[in-house]
């Protein structure tokens, strides 16, 4: 008979693997034990825990992980998306769950600090013994901890990034979302220069995900002659002055500004260009893209573009499938949904599909495979299909140009990558 739903447990009871067909019993206690057999049982389990036995599920609940920012610069983010994923799980949970399981998050606030993030992670896979980690949010973060997570055999599910650093390479336990902010700069900074833009600036947060967005600055001008990066500035995520960089730009005579920047920074950096009479046309990646940024009171944010995964949707315009989320939300939580919380939501929805495609068996093998069948998937805010497959693990390529107008965020094209 086929042992193997039983082999970590019974190494527990002394039970250890010697050979593929033998099994030797023996006691905890016993000092003759080899120590190579012990080592042994400990792979094999380590190995069947992949399709066999997973942390984190029981009959009646699945536990999954997040590690996100709760305060500090990324707040916005973390928040938002936590609490629009929370709905959607509650709406699995409130019809008997998935395959009979309750979908029970653990959320951890890393503060937008590695640090932070690496003891919440040691926690969620080795405390909780989360199943999967979804919705972690940062760059930095997700870097700092995948192969971690990976050698535990946990799926990092839907980052709440979208850098090509994390994206790639892909990974068998590894699903994100959407464009990277690499094509999506590319591509901004592609369009202005056709538009006659000839030297661009670059202000970046002084991180992975900075580093990302001034390497496709750089690599899109290249290709262009007659076109020039001129200046470019790092800061930390948690600096809140850009006179100095602003000023320098003003000097440099650019007449695009990129931004590699979040919410906090993207709001200061745009309205100390303004105020200091800067014109250049100033674009920002789907990290700073979010409904507060462009209905930031006064007006400050007028005329910035930003290129993201998908439209800003606006739940007084919002399709009929998106009507009972955004009703939900404001209920809670007192507020419509902005386009981090629109994010949280579709990830939590994409992960119940996955979950629901994995059956009554969930694994890990199972549930992968659940979400590698999703195809075609229409988010409930009328916006993407998202299609994965064993060969694509981003969801999809569509990158979307805005520009803040009358303090909305306004769709103006998109392309595919």
């Amino acid at each position: 008979a086929d042992h193997s739903a039983y082999l970590c447990k019974w190494q527990e009871a002394g039970i250890v693997i010697v050979t593929k067909e033998q099994l030797l019993i023996i006691n905890k206690g016993v000092k003759t034990m080899n120590k190579l057999n012990r080592i042994t049982a400990g792979l094999a389990c380590l190995v069947l825990s992949a399709g066999v036995i997973a942390q984190g599920v029981t009959d009646d609940e699945v536990v999954i992980g997040t590690s996100t920012a709760l305060s500090g610069p990324a707040a916005l983010w973390g928040v938002a998306a936590s609490q629009a994923a929370q709905i959607r799980f509650d709406m699995a949970n409130e019809k008997g769950g998935v395959h009979g399981r309750q979908i029970r998050v653990v959320l951890e606030d890393h503060q937008y600090q590695v640090p932070v993030h690496v003891k919440a992670m040691n926690k969620l896979l080795n405390l909780d013994k989360v199943f999967a980690t979804f919705n972690v949010l940062g760059t930095p973060m997700n870097l700092a901890t995948a192969e971690t997570q990976f050698a535990k055999n946990v799926p990092l599910l839907f980052p709440m990034t979208t850098a090509q650093s994390v994206q790639e390479p892909e990974h068998d336990l590894k699903l994100t979302f959407g464009s990277s902010y690499y094509d999506q700069i590319r591509f901004a900074v592609g369009h202005f220069l056709a538009m006659g833009s000839t030297s661009a600036c670059v202000m970046y947060q002084d991180t992975d995900y900075g580093a990302e967005v001034l390497d496709a600055v750089t690599d899109e001008v290249a290709e262009h002659s007659g076109v020039s990066l001129v200046s470019s500035v790092g800061h930390k995520p948690t600096d809140t002055e850009f006179v100095g960089a602003m000023v320098g730009f003003k000097g440099a005579g650019c007449d695009l500004i990129v931004f590699g920047t979040i919410i906090r920074d993207t709001i200061t950096g745009y309205a100390t260009a303004r105020k200091l009479g800067i014109t250049a046309d100033v674009v920002v990646t789907q990290a700073g893209f979010d409904t507060m940024v462009a209905a930031f009171p006064g007006g400050i944010t007028e005329g910035l573009y930003a290129v993201s995964v998908g439209e800003a949707v606006y739940c007084d315009s919002a399709p009929a499938s998106a009507q009972a989320f955004c009703d939900a939300y404001k209920a809670k939580h007192g507020s419509d949904p902005g386009i981090s919380g629109q994010l949280g939501y579709t990830a939590a929805d994409l992960l119940v599909a996955g979950l629901e495609n994995a059956g009554a068996d969930l694994t890990v093998d199972s549930l992968m495979d659940g979400l590698e069948a999703i195809s075609d998937h229409q988010d409930t805010f009328g916006r993407i299909g998202w299609s994965y497959g064993a060969d694509d693990h981003t969801g999809t390529q569509v990158v979307v140009l805005s520009q803040v107008e009358g303090g909305k965020w306004v769709t103006l094209g998109q392309v595919t990558y």
